[in-house]
């Protein structure tokens, strides 16, 4: 099953259960608020100048792309735009969305043309799927992470975001959440190839 291992993330306290599948290593962390957390992780391939592909993953445009209609019918605010504050570690982005609410999202690495991450910091209030407060309900989306791998004229830009499920509905909620937000990724990364090609 795994080892347990406990220690301090961000000053919480983090406790996880290792495991190994197919020679990569896997976690299943539970916080002290209850919460399972999990990442997921997307990737595409890009034909264009990574310099171009990496400031459309740090200051991203993409109010002109229609978003998918189950987006619509779960009522899952679509993304406008994300502008950097501030660069460098610890600065800071501001993501908004056609709900005129706001992810202040503050950079947990910032290594130009290698890997960007973050804290995506949702306003109170910032509701998914009609009642999911992701500031502090049920389900939340602490951070995600783009990192870029260039061979030749083509970029590999994969997408990794961490989520985490109270553990009492996590049986329920994790597979839909897996192939929403999977869907979601597949959106954003279709929208900065289209915007980097």
């Amino acid at each position: 099953m795994g080892e347990l291992v406990a220690g301090w993330k961000g000053g919480m306290l983090i406790i996880y259960r290792e495991r190994t599948i197919f020679k990569k290593k896997k976690y299943s962390l539970i916080n002290k608020s209850n919460h399972i957390i999990k990442t997921i992780d997307s990737q595409i391939e890009i034909s264009g100048n990574p310099e171009i592909i990496w400031d459309n993953i740090t200051n991203v445009r993409i109010e002109k792309f229609s978003d998918p209609i189950i987006f619509k019918i779960l009522d899952i605010p679509k993304p406008l735009r994300a502008e950097i504050v501030s660069e460098g570690k610890g600065g800071k982005r501001i993501a908004y969305f056609d709900s005129g609410k706001r992810f202040m999202q503050e950079i947990l690495v910032w290594k130009p043309l290698i890997e960007y991450s973050f804290s995506f910091n949702p306003e109170k209030g910032f509701r998914v799927c009609y009642f999911f407060e992701l500031s502090e309900g049920v389900f939340r989306i602490p951070s995600g992470a783009y990192f870029l791998n260039i061979e030749g004229q083509i970029t590999t830009l994969k997408l990794s975001t961490t989520y985490s499920i109270d553990k009492r509905l996590y049986l329920l909620f994790n597979i839909p959440v897996r192939i929403i937000l999977k869907a979601f990724q597949r959106y954003l990364l279709v929208s900065i190839k289209k915007n980097s090609e």
